[in-house]
């Protein structure tokens, strides 16, 4: 058995792929299929709220499964455009000059062609859901489109990032017709804070090339005070949970469930204090766990007592 390395790049040398043609590695590394964290990310705020909604549980798990499909090939469409527009900065970056878009494996028009097979398998998904769910899903194009570009207009593109990444929280209400309240509103900036925290965790990797090359991001504009931006992007993420649970009306469960994502929270901040020795990759995979602990809690909704 292959076990995935890495080396100084974000691109993994091994995996599962190695059982698939040689000509396929490209397009799973431009599609970032060999490295699922971003797309379990993107899925688990719409796993967390489905089951906080009306929906059996069974209805509710078939549309789990389409939001997880769904979330792999956004995830590829929008990797596919951030890597074209940022080509020439890729190629600067020790961590990205790999990437096949910055190193020459596939051209633009290439891409291209991918990012609509993307997007076509992406709509297929949205067309399983109620028209509501469409509504929504394509009110969160301005934000995807102005993503890839927030870099060079603002030193602070997480926040662009949360606003957009979050979008799975309104998109998997309105999937289960349920009538619009404060809670959820509560439960979208909750993740808004929580992408903006571990985010510009994320940046740390490239931070120090960031700056040299002008590169403007979170990570950059707060070096001088990183645990404290962080670790408030998080409170914010912690009280918000909270509200947001207690005007769902969510059951115990819930609450047990964020305060073990409170601790895991500030046990990454924690970390952020030593970077030499965290490896700050590591510290941003670990909010896989955190949704899953959040997605089991929304599940024991379904508990009645």
């Amino acid at each position: 058995m292959n076990i995935p390395k890495q080396n100084n790049s974000d691109i993994l040398d091994n995996g599962w792929w190695n059982i698939l043609p040689k000509s396929s590695l490209k397009w799973i590394r431009l599609g970032r299929f060999d490295r699922p964290v971003g797309f379990w990310l993107l899925v688990l705020p719409g796993w967390w709220v489905l089951p906080l909604t009306s929906l059996n549980l069974i209805d509710c798990t078939k549309i789990m499964f389409i939001f997880l499909i769904g979330s792999v090939v956004m995830r590829g469409a929008g990797c596919t455009v951030n890597d074209m527009w940022d080509k020439d900065i890729d190629k600067k970056i020790t961590r990205t000059k790999r990437r096949p878009l910055a190193n020459g494996e596939i051209s633009i028009p290439g891409a291209f062609y991918f990012l609509i097979i993307m997007l076509f398998v992406g709509f297929i998904c949205l067309y399983q859901l109620n028209i509501y769910t469409w509504i929504v899903a394509l009110a969160a194009i301005p934000l995807i489109i102005i993503y890839p570009l927030a870099k060079r207009f603002t030193k602070w593109p997480q926040v662009i990032l949360g606003l957009t990444f979050s979008w799975a929280v309104p998109t998997a209400w309105a999937s289960a017709n349920e009538q619009w309240n404060l809670g959820i509103f509560l439960m979208y900036f909750a993740t808004v804070f929580w992408i903006i925290g571990y985010d510009t965790i994320y940046g740390c990797q490239d931070k120090n090339e960031d700056e040299i090359l002008g590169v403007e991001n979170s990570a950059v504009s707060a070096k001088n005070f990183l645990t404290f931006f962080v670790g408030t992007s998080y409170i914010f993420m912690f009280i918000l949970l909270l509200l947001s649970g207690f005007f769902l009306k969510n059951n115990f469960f819930w609450f047990v469930g964020v305060f073990f994502c409170g601790i895991h929270l500030m046990n990454q901040v924690l970390k952020l204090k030593n970077l030499d020795r965290n490896n700050p990759l590591k510290i941003f995979k670990s909010n896989v766990s955190l949704g899953l602990i959040l997605t089991l809690s929304s599940l024991a909704n379904h508990i009645n007592f």
